[in-house]
């Protein structure tokens, strides 16, 4: 029936990591014949019969049933400090049904989706929002091919571990109401289609609480998030006169870092693997009250201007077409650095906002040891890489999968390069001896890895802190023969993911990451002594 709904109002439509492991390098990923990475929908017909309600999770012989309410999902003692104290492992299960996602339900179980709206429902008030949702990274959460893929080998691996955690942050509604379940679901004709809408409307406003209590530093990660269906939507207004259609809660959660943490935030055991609500938290950002909405959320001048005076930045608009403009307003582009999903998508407006995200985000400053060059000499080039406009690391996410390095080269008065490093071969790697700015991820026996449930530890992060800096310095030799004048080239690329991580997973469906030049800075010195 909610498919239905759908085909009435003329829409159609068509982000990982837990840690279980054995070791293995990238390089042994298997071949990914089945499931299919480009999956079809097959849609609930009207009148055709409702998927069975998911069944409760497994009980031990002689076990009671046990009902799950928010109230007895709280712990039931706190520490002299007031805060509440993380319970053993094995007390988890009853209270997360999803486990190892830390989904809860705010009513009686199970949920169905009939309780649920799409987003294409929410878009006939809200046209707008949901084009603006429509080209980003929670719209393709679910259809993301690389995260299919990626999603596909782990949970071979895992005989099914990550299953339930990945598929938490990438379709709550999917899972929650048992529509989605494990990998199979993420590939099957019969998953419903409104658990195929990712991160959509009703997965964050119908969110009515969010803890960490289950993470291993009592913050939230691990979709720890608390899903109550119903006519109340909760966001940033007091008040909200839908016409009947829904009610409107102002909620807390919803103007803050926390909603973000839910699905921002994983852990592996007592590993965070990825931490950027954390990175935030540690920010002065965070102290100045400017949330993650303040950036990700807002036109990117503005969150440029936030980051420059630390003040959290004002916008009016229209939530809807049946209300007048007002403040607090958040347009839903939900910008990142994910590029590549934006162009194979073609959402091109998104894919040129992300582009000039990432190219405000840092800042280059070149010294030299030496006003002039002398062929036959060394001459030193420090460079410092600045987070100027992030309120987390550069990068951020799965670092491990990030790339953000410097490409430096440098050339005689004819243009001919005579040093270069950071450049890409011609199958899209960055050459070995560049600089990158990134996360070593290793195996329980040491091996370099790039698949999230395998990590077990890190040999290094060196990514840029909210306001911080990097600094790298390059030894270059002036050959002989250079005259006039030297020409040193430098910029800072980003790429979402390494070219080689794509060709393996998607093989003769991969596509052609966008290498972003972020920014660049040349620097001209004349030459003398020749």
């Amino acid at each position: 029936m909610k498919n239905f709904r759908f085909v009435i109002i003329g829409i159609v439509l068509a982000v990982f990591v837990t840690g279980w492991g054995v070791s293995a390098t990238l390089n042994e990923l298997p071949p990914l014949e089945t499931p299919s990475v480009t999956p079809s929908y097959k849609k609930t017909e009207p009148g055709a019969q409702e998927k069975p309600a998911p069944e409760s999770p497994e009980k031990a012989p002689g076990q009671q049933e046990k009902k799950v309410s928010p109230e007895d999902a709280k712990p039931e003692g706190e520490n002299p400090a007031g805060e509440t104290a993380a319970p053993a492992a094995q007390d988890l299960h009853p209270d997360y049904p999803f486990y190892p996602s830390l989904i809860r339900m705010g009513g009686a179980m199970p949920l169905s989706l009939d309780q649920f709206q799409g987003a294409p429902e929410c878009g006939v008030c809200h046209k707008q929002i949901y084009q603006q949702w429509k080209g980003s990274m929670h719209a393709a959460a679910f259809t993301d091919p690389i995260w299919r893929a990626l999603v596909a080998v782990g949970s071979e691996e895992t005989g099914g571990k990550i299953d339930k955690f990945c598929i938490g942050c990438h379709t709550p509604i999917g899972l929650a109401t048992g529509d989605v379940t494990n990998v199979e679901g993420i590939f099957s004709e019969d998953t419903d289609l409104v658990s195929t809408f990712g991160v959509q409307c009703d997965a964050c406003h119908v969110m009515s609480e969010s803890n960490g209590v289950a993470t291993p530093f009592g913050e939230p990660g691990n979709a720890s998030f608390t899903l109550n269906p119903g006519p109340i939507k909760r966001g940033p207004y007091e008040d909200c006169d839908a016409g009947g259609i829904h009610e409107g809660l102002w909620s807390s959660l919803h103007v803050t870092s926390k909603i973000c943490a839910n699905c921002h935030q994983s852990f592996h055991g007592n590993l965070a693997v990825e931490r950027t609500y954390d990175e935030w938290k540690q920010s002065v950002y965070a102290r100045k009250g400017i949330q993650c909405q303040h950036c990700h959320m807002m036109p990117v001048d503005k969150a440029v201007e936030a980051a420059r005076t630390l003040v959290p930045p004002e916008m009016w608009g229209p939530a809807s077409e049946l209300k007048p403009e007002r403040s607090p307003f958040f347009p839903h582009y939900f910008l990142g650095a994910n590029t590549a999903m934006a162009r194979e998508e073609g959402f091109q407006d998104h894919a040129r906002e992300i582009m000039h995200r990432l190219q405000t985000a840092a800042a280059l400053e070149l010294e030299v040891s030496d006003a002039v060059v002398t062929p036959g000499r060394l001459i030193k080039l420090k460079i410092k890489v600045k987070n100027v406009a992030a309120g987390h690391n550069l990068p951020t996410s799965l670092a491990e999968l990030r790339q953000m390095w410097l490409n430096v080269r440098v050339a005689d008065q004819d243009g001919r390069v005579f040093y270069h490093s950071g450049d890409l071969t011609e199958a899209g790697a960055i050459e070995r001896d560049a600089r990158i700015f990134d996360a070593y991820a290793v195996d329980e026996n040491g091996q370099h890895t790039l698949k999230p449930w395998k990590i077990d530890h890190f040999l290094w992060n060196r990514t840029i802190p909210p306001k911080g800096m990097a600094a790298e310095t390059y030894a270059i030799m002036i050959p002989r023969g250079v005259r006039k004048e030297v020409k040193f080239i430098v910029k800072l690329r980003y790429r979402s993911y390494p070219q080689s991580l794509v060709n393996q997973l998607l093989k003769d469906k991969a596509f052609a990451v966008p290498v972003i030049d972020m920014v660049e800075k040349r620097l001209v010195l004349p030459v003398v002594g020749e």
